[in-house]
């Protein structure tokens, strides 16, 4: 969809390698075309900026002075990288600042102002049109998300016992292997914390990110099955690795960090985070591997079979949750799921 926002463009001379293209609103009458050979950066325009050729400004005070970065690398294969404050987006999935991210052709790129790219080989025409200014005015990073945690099971054991270079090095190896399949699955890797992997999915009250999670999951516990097995990937002499996983679903505040500059992270706040956290230390062989809270079992339960556990009190929330274990995809009509809440 077309942004209303006024974009400045002046086309860069020709490069050595093929030109791409970035398109907003394409087949659209007000469709605009911005080519670039090497790098093109999106921007805020402001009174008195230079219009550097290759540079997308953007007058919209949501955008950062200067947004994101793309590259295109020999061979024509193309990266984003975030610079901003409110955010970069790749086919809704939210971007880690200053990680640079693959981008293919005909995939949407979508800076905080709600301006939408598409990614395109070929050469082309150029649009442009007109001016504000100020500082980054930040958008309110709230949205519903469901936040999904996986915990390496008894690693405390094995930091006091294993041999500490091989379990470093294997920790490593694994996560390589599920942030690998979370970006497959559409969903932002936030963070690692020790022997967790902290991923979400953002979304809106129709639930589609809580199915996406879901159906994340069930991909990630079945890897890492196969990853315990590989010892290429998973090799602490005298341990198996075994993980528990949590998926709870709210609304969230995110946020970059960092300076203009230098954004290196992202910061999460709301319930949701916590409680995924918490509900994964209920996770045992009784319960099975991923536990899920009542709102993603809610938004979720019409694609997939869930088992309830009851109440279960999790550490630092006024009341008991309502706990379901994920048990698979939904079964064909007809079918029933064993376990599973009808």
């Amino acid at each position: 969809m077309a942004s209303r926002a006024r974009v400045r463009y002046t086309a860069p001379p020709g490069g050595s390698r093929a030109p791409k293209q970035l398109v907003v609103g394409p087949g659209s009458p007000g469709e605009q075309r911005f080519v670039f050979y090497d790098t093109l950066e999106i921007g805020r325009f402001e009174t008195g900026r230079a219009e550097t050729p290759g540079m997308v400004l953007v007058e919209d005070s949501t955008v950062s002075f200067r947004h994101c970065i793309l590259t295109q690398h020999q061979g024509g294969r193309c990266t984003v990288r975030d610079l901003s404050r409110n955010g970069t987006r790749v086919d809704g999935r939210r971007l880690v600042p200053n990680v640079e991210t693959e981008v293919a052709a005909g995939q949407a790129i979508e800076v905080a102002a709600g301006l939408t790219f598409v990614l395109v080989g070929g050469d082309g025409p150029v649009e442009a049109d007109s001016a504000i200014a100020g500082g980054t005015l930040v958008a309110p990073g709230f949205t519903i998300a469901t936040v999904l945690v996986g915990d390496i099971r008894d690693y405390t054991v094995m930091v006091r016992q294993a041999p500490s270079r091989e379990l470093q090095q294997s920790v490593g190896r694994v996560f390589e292997r599920l942030t690998a399949e979370v970006v497959r699955c559409g969903g932002t890797v936030k963070e690692y914390q020790g022997d967790a992997i902290f991923a979400f999915w953002e979304g809106t009250a129709d639930g589609r990110q809580a199915v996406g999670a879901c159906r994340a999951a069930l991909a990630l516990n079945a890897l890492a099955g196969q990853i315990a097995a590989d010892r290429r990937v998973w090799d602490v002499p005298g341990f198996s690795m075994g993980m528990e996983w949590a998926l709870a679903t709210g609304p969230v505040v995110i946020d970059s960090i960092g300076g203009a500059s230098q954004r290196a992270g992202l910061s999460m706040i709301g319930e949701a985070v916590v409680r995924a956290f918490r509900l994964e230390k209920f996770a045992t062989p009784e319960t099975g591997p991923i536990l899920a809270c009542e709102t993603t079992y809610q938004m979720a339960s019409s694609h997939f079979a869930f088992r309830s556990l009851g109440e279960m009190h999790a550490k630092g929330f006024e009341r008991p949750d309502r706990v379901f274990a994920l048990l698979g995809p939904q079964a064909p009509a007809g079918l029933s799921v064993p376990g599973a809440v009808r």
